[in-house]
């Protein structure tokens, strides 16, 4: 997705095609990542075929691509937005995110609007929620081919999910298949403190992690304004509500 969004696991994901799918030649994967990490932030309708990759993105034709979606739990996708915000800018601090209701505003349910720096506009959400909302409905109402895949099953499966998406795309999977233990750009300032694989599945597999950030209020807006069609889609289930 997006911000904060997974990225670390989408070139993990790239990096586990171009190693055990025999599909093309090195020049056209390398082009081929290159230009998909610079397509990865951005949403499609409005991005895809007009935002080109300032480095070797003159020239690809972008409907060429079959692009690979990853979604996340939205509570978990938000408390890696909490962690690592890239560029979305919305009310909050270590000891109050997600924030989707304002915390200093007592009196009323007053939501955290979310601003966001795209590749070629800016655009608002109502909160970090309506931000996962709007994202994967997006995608879900697009009509070109791609394949969306669950960030957990791709953490916990990996092989099995990139076996299968190297079928999808017509591959031949090889034996080359391996982990990337650590995190995909550590060298980049708004990634320090990224999880490595083995960070990752001790932060997701242990369901009481969660919820970590996330006020009462929080919790009640986020039963009310999640999109259960996308939640019972991919098979999230959602928390159990605080007891009032």
């Amino acid at each position: 997705m997006g911000q904060g969004k997974n990225s670390d696991y989408m070139l993990a994901a790239e990096h586990l095609m171009s190693e055990t799918t025999h599909l093309f030649s090195s020049h056209s994967m390398s082009t081929l990542i290159h230009n998909l990490i610079k397509q990865q932030h951005n949403p499609p309708t409005t991005h895809r075929g007009r935002n080109v990759a300032k480095a070797w993105g003159k020239g690809i034709t972008q409907t060429d691509f079959f692009p690979v979606v990853l979604i996340k739990d939205p509570y978990s996708w938000m408390g890696s937005q909490c962690r690592h915000k890239y560029t979305a800018f919305w009310g909050h601090d270590e000891n109050h995110c997600p924030n989707l209701i304002r915390w200093r505003v007592r009196d009323k349910d007053e939501t955290a609007f979310v601003r966001v720096k795209y590749a070629l506009e800016w655009a608002q959400y109502e909160s970090l929620l309506d931000m996962w909302n709007k994202w994967y409905e997006e995608w879900d109402e697009q009509t070109f081919p791609h394949l969306t895949t669950r960030f957990e099953d791709l953490l916990f499966h990996g092989e099995e999910v990139t076996r299968a998406a190297c079928d999808c795309v017509g591959g031949e999977f090889t034996d080359n298949f391996k982990y990337v233990e650590g995190s995909a750009k550590p060298q980049l300032t708004v990634h320090k403190g990224s999880n490595g694989l083995v960070k990752a599945m001790l932060q997701y597999g242990d369901p009481s992690k969660r919820l970590t950030g996330f006020s009462d209020r929080d919790r009640t807006y986020a039963s009310k304004n999640m999109d259960m069609e996308l939640m019972n889609k991919y098979a999230y289930v959602p928390p159990i509500l605080p007891a009032s």
